[in-house]
């Protein structure tokens, strides 16, 4: 019983911490611990507790020392996208349902961008376009990788979404502590053949881009996830049966 009623008092001062933070510019000062305690009625141990919690949340920041104390902050997209992957990993989620909302979220993206004007189009992907031409059969996958990262983030500047990037690099975030391996399998046949599908599946996205067609850029962007996808699995498979072996 003592338990349930410390959670409870946990929970509402922290939830009165939030609401104090939220009503304030980031960076403003709140006060240190005496005047928090005052300000939110808890024990000192119970807003210590939430406002240890507050800032793992990113929404407040401790500062030690003479001219130290509470401040407001705001978490940003990183501190978002790894609580979430983390509680999403404790949740056990399938990592199947993970790709398959990260490839609604790219087809949605493109299609966005595809709207964009095409002066605009053309000045942000004409570089990446060029860049992707000259990928190498013999390319590695951090290569890939990279090129892969860096198109991201100019489709979604394109689609002028920030939700939908949000929730996208949420999902790589997880995809990234389910999926880890080493890159040992970028000299076989299956790497060459993936980034031969890669390049030419991401020249049609471009296209699809160039020609203003969101319906083209639809059809293109499904195919070069489920490209993506299948090599991600594949190195993830690859890295599992070769610790069975250890």
């Amino acid at each position: 019983m003592n338990k349930r009623k410390s959670r409870t008092a946990l929970d509402a001062a922290a939830d009165k911490l939030r609401e104090i933070v939220l009503a304030r510019e980031p960076g403003t000062y709140i006060g240190r611990e005496e005047a928090l305690i005052a300000e939110l009625g808890f024990a000192r141990a119970t807003v210590r507790q939430a406002a240890r919690l507050v800032e793992r949340e990113g929404f407040l920041t401790v500062r030690r020392g003479n001219s130290g104390g509470y401040f407001a902050s705001r978490p940003d997209s990183t501190t978002i996208e790894s609580i979430v992957s983390m509680y999403l990993s404790m949740m056990e989620v399938p990592p199947e349902d993970i790709t398959v909302i990260a490839t609604a979220l790219w087809v949605e993206a493109m299609r966005k961008a595809a709207r964009a004007p095409h002066d605009v189009i053309v000045e942000r992907t004409s570089d990446l376009v060029e860049r992707t031409r000259a990928v190498s059969d013999d390319a590695g996958f951090d290569e890939v990788r990279e090129l892969e990262r860096e198109t991201q983030d100019v489709v979604f500047g394109l689609a002028d979404s920030s939700y939908i990037k949000l929730i996208f690099d949420i999902n790589v975030a997880f995809s990234r502590r389910t999926y880890q391996g080493p890159a040992a399998d970028d000299v076989s046949k299956e790497h060459r053949r993936f980034v031969r599908s890669w390049r030419n599946a991401r020249l049609m996205e471009f296209g699809a881009l160039f020609q203003g067609d969101p319906e083209l850029a639809s059809i293109a962007s499904q195919y070069s996830r489920k490209v993506w996808a299948r090599r991600i699995r594949a190195r993830f498979h690859m890295k599992s049966e070769q610790e069975e072996l250890d």
